[in-house]
Protein backbone atom coordinates (compact mmCIF):
# COMPACT_ATOMS: atom_id res chain seq x y z
CA UNK A 1 0.00 0.00 0.00
CA UNK A 2 1.20 3.24 -0.92
CA UNK A 3 1.73 5.56 1.62
CA UNK A 4 -0.35 9.24 2.00
CA UNK A 5 1.92 12.42 2.07
CA UNK A 6 0.67 15.37 4.26
CA UNK A 7 3.17 17.72 2.90
CA UNK A 8 3.96 21.29 4.46
CA UNK A 9 4.85 24.23 2.30
CA UNK A 10 5.96 27.78 2.91
CA UNK A 11 5.24 30.45 0.91
CA UNK A 12 4.81 34.88 1.53
CA UNK A 13 0.79 34.09 3.28
CA UNK A 14 2.21 31.31 5.70
CA UNK A 15 2.04 27.68 4.85
CA UNK A 16 0.08 25.67 3.43
CA UNK A 17 -1.16 21.89 4.31
CA UNK A 18 -1.21 19.43 1.15
CA UNK A 19 -3.28 16.35 1.61
CA UNK A 20 -1.31 13.93 -1.42
CA UNK A 21 -1.65 16.74 -4.37
CA UNK A 22 -4.53 18.64 -3.06
CA UNK A 23 -3.94 21.73 -1.15
CA UNK A 24 -6.31 21.75 1.76
CA UNK A 25 -5.45 24.30 4.61
CA UNK A 26 -3.47 27.57 4.95
CA UNK A 27 -1.80 28.37 8.50
CA UNK A 28 -0.52 31.70 9.60
CA UNK A 29 2.49 29.94 11.87
CA UNK A 30 4.62 26.60 11.30
CA UNK A 31 3.38 25.01 14.49
CA UNK A 32 -0.38 24.97 13.58
CA UNK A 33 0.38 23.52 9.80
CA UNK A 34 2.39 20.72 11.82
CA UNK A 35 0.20 20.35 14.62
CA UNK A 36 -2.80 19.90 12.26
CA UNK A 37 -0.75 17.36 9.66
CA UNK A 38 0.34 14.99 13.00
CA UNK A 39 -3.21 14.73 13.55
CA UNK A 40 -4.62 13.82 10.46
CA UNK A 41 -2.09 11.54 9.69
CA UNK A 42 -1.83 9.14 13.23
CA UNK A 43 -5.80 9.22 12.60
CA UNK A 44 -6.13 7.90 9.16
CA UNK A 45 -3.30 5.45 10.07
CA UNK A 46 -4.88 4.45 13.62
CA UNK A 47 -7.99 4.33 12.21
CA UNK A 48 -8.28 3.21 8.86
CA UNK A 49 -4.60 1.24 8.86
CA UNK A 50 -3.44 3.93 5.92
CA UNK A 51 0.07 4.50 6.59
CA UNK A 52 0.75 8.11 6.24
CA UNK A 53 3.69 10.62 6.55
CA UNK A 54 3.99 14.42 7.58
CA UNK A 55 6.66 16.14 5.17
CA UNK A 56 7.85 19.79 5.10
CA UNK A 57 9.16 21.07 1.68
CA UNK A 58 11.92 23.45 1.97
CA UNK A 59 12.50 24.18 -1.56
CA UNK A 60 15.42 22.24 -2.41
CA UNK A 61 14.89 19.15 0.07
CA UNK A 62 12.10 17.76 1.78
CA UNK A 63 12.21 16.74 5.96
CA UNK A 64 10.46 14.37 6.81
CA UNK A 65 8.56 15.13 9.98
CA UNK A 66 6.70 11.91 11.20
CA UNK A 67 5.90 8.71 10.01
CA UNK A 68 2.71 6.40 10.88
CA UNK A 69 2.69 2.41 9.50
Amino acid sequence: MQRLLFTITANDQGWQLYEGIYGSSWFAQFGEARDKAKLLAVTLHEHHGIPTAVIMDTGRESVELSRHG
